[in-house]
């Protein structure tokens, strides 16, 4: 005699029947469930590769040897457009404040206040000399 069994749209079935059904459910489920994880990874690697990418472009934008006046439009003039006071004070009294290079070098690498600090692989030694350079002999008289 064949045991039969009740599913849940009481129907009598067999338990080979019941066992396939759940077996095909199973199936079903896990299908499902690989192919979401494998949108959802691959929606990751759509992350990671746009992480990537941004950082590649930071990179190269960051130093190149550039001229001070590069240096100065890219790092300075948004807060001192053309030295003069803007979201940051004038430079006007840059000689004054800091009369040798080492000093005005220390300040615009630590940054102060509004003012972020410019780390070397921001501006390299080279293009600091320039920056200095181009910073002393701007001309405020005009």
């Amino acid at each position: 005699m064949k045991k039969l069994y009740i599913n849940r749209h009481f129907q009598r079935v067999s338990l080979k029947e019941q066992i396939f059904h759940l077996g095909s459910v199973s199936f079903v489920f896990l299908l499902t469930a690989s192919l979401l994880s494998g949108c959802v990874m691959s929606e990751e690697m759509r992350r990671i590769e746009a992480v990537k990418k941004a950082q590649r472009e930071r990179d190269l934008e960051g130093s190149t040897n550039l001229t001070g006046e590069q240096i100065f439009v890219r790092s300075c003039n948004t807060c001192h457009p053309n030295g003069r006071a803007g979201l940051g004070p004038t430079l006007e009294s840059l000689p004054s404040k800091f009369p040798e290079d080492a000093a005005l070098k220390a300040f615009i690498r630590k940054g102060k206040g509004m003012m972020p600090p410019q780390s070397a692989d921001r501006i390299n030694d080279v293009e600091l000399d320039s920056l200095i350079a181009y910073l002393r002999q701007l001309d405020f008289s005009k």
